[in-house]
């Protein structure tokens, strides 16, 4: 007996060593970017910001509400559901056998993703959990910037968009009006089901004003320009994973929520250049002498084209969400 549980000492020991290697292995992989609670984010919401908060970062998808399919949506602020693709949730009782369910989906979708802890839940404690996660693969032409931009005083990672071919315009079109130092890239992915709208404009200080400034801009084609071979666009690269926990937020004012243990909102998002375009660093074509930049006030929206509103709208004000441009040593 005491040989057997010896046995089983040293093959848990074992094994829990394994699997922690692994599980924080994956974690760092996975959590390359910008990892956060929304707490912890004082210049940031995770939802609609509200005029009082305009200059905050926003990051809006339906969440929770995509959940309940009882929440109230007001018609004029709410978004398309995000693709099930890059979607899961958990609404139900916690316990082993569902938890176990929950993973066989969510790996499915998201490859060697480790497990989710959720902190002092126990067997028959109500969970509300939706998870919106997506790697945007932006088309060629899009490149990681050897160069940093300044934003609002900090120094932060860009992505860098120069064509190379006439493949890059009919996938990326580029806006820009130099008196109003307004500029816009929209590009198309995922074989053109997919559409990512970035905009700048240093005169809008509120989301909404920046989502109808952008479509009237876009929507006028003497703002189209073609670039030349010397002329690139900077624009903050978005990499970032954020928990909301809304039982330490208590900023909401559905009482449904209140008959959950948790209720917990989580976001991970990347827009990145594609697999095998390289870094800028080994790719002279990309030195341009005069580039557009985005930096200040930049709005995002990630829409499927055949709807007609967004599933995901970023309104990026401040670098509290961006990831700081490398040390080079």
């Amino acid at each position: 007996m005491r040989k057997m549980f010896i046995f089983f000492a040293a093959f848990w020991v074992s094994f829990m060593t394994i699997y922690s290697v692994y599980y924080y292995k994956v974690s760092s992989k996975l959590d390359e970017s910008v990892v956060a609670e929304a707490k912890d984010l004082p210049n940031t919401i995770i939802g609609i910001a509200p005029l009082k908060d305009a200059d905050k970062n926003m990051v809006y998808s339906e969440g929770i509400s995509q959940v309940i399919p009882t929440a109230i949506k007001d018609s004029a602020t709410y978004l398309s559901d995000v693709p099930d693709t890059d979607f899961v949730s958990f609404n139900g009782t916690y316990s082993k056998a569902h938890i176990e369910k929950f993973y066989e989906g969510l790996v499915t979708k998201f490859i060697n993703h480790p497990p989710i802890d959720f902190k002092n839940l126990k067997d028959n404690d109500k969970l509300l959990l939706s998870y919106f996660f997506e790697n945007v693969r932006l088309p060629d032409g899009f490149r990681v910037s050897e160069k940093s931009i300044d934003f609002k005083g900090k120094k932060i990672r860009a992505l860098q968009y120069h064509p190379h071919t006439a493949s890059d315009t009919g996938k990326v079109t580029f806006y820009k009006n130099e008196k109003s130092q307004e500029y816009a890239l929209k590009v198309k992915i995922n074989d053109g089901k997919d559409e990512v709208l970035m905009y700048y404009n240093p005169l809008c200080h509120i989301w909404a004003e920046a989502s109808t400034k952008a479509k009237e801009f876009t929507e006028n084609r003497e703002n189209k320009y073609l670039l030349s071979k010397d002329e690139s666009v900077l624009v903050p690269e978005i990499d970032f994973n954020i928990v909301k926990d809304f039982n330490k937020e208590k900023d909401y004012f559905n009482t449904v929520l209140d008959n959950y243990n948790l209720v917990e909102e989580r976001i991970k998002l990347k827009i990145s250049p594609p697999k095998t375009g390289g870094p800028l660093e080994v790719n002279e074509s990309f030195n341009t002498a005069n580039n557009y930049i985005m930096s200040g006030n930049v709005f995002y929206t990630i829409r499927e084209t055949d709807k007609t509103k967004p599933y995901c709208v970023i309104y990026v004000t401040n670098p509290e969400i961006l990831k700081p441009a490398r040390v080079r040593h």
